[in-house]
């Protein structure tokens, strides 16, 4: 696994590992769980995340500047959340071969 914490914290974004029982924790409680391919995104209101392939999950504020933050062997996990106290937001990634997981809290 690897992971440019300066990437995240500067579009307002945190991070850290998951082991697997952190990860399983996670799949218990009532989220939201897509798959991504590489080339797909999702926009996470405040950034928007896209998964490159081969691992490689990409960043940005805008369309015109993903950069690359994190990178996953398959069945890493990883967790990312805004670091502003009003926007409670966090996703849970894990690589599952071709495709990323994503575990988040719907928006209301």
């Amino acid at each position: 696994m690897e992971y440019d914490l300066e990437v995240l914290k500067a579009l307002g974004l945190d991070g850290e590992p998951l082991d697997e029982s952190r990860w399983r924790d996670f799949e218990k409680i009532r989220l939201v769980a897509e798959e991504l391919v590489p080339g797909q995104y999702l926009d996470f209101g405040t950034v928007k995340i896209r998964y490159e392939g081969n691992g490689v999950v990409s960043f940005a504020k805008s369309w015109h500047a993903f950069n690359e933050a994190v990178k996953l062997a398959d069945g890493e996990s990883f967790l990312i959340y805004c670091t502003c106290p009003m926007v409670d937001r966090f996703v849970a990634l894990r690589r599952a071969g071709d495709k990323l997981v994503l575990l988040y809290k719907p928006r209301h």
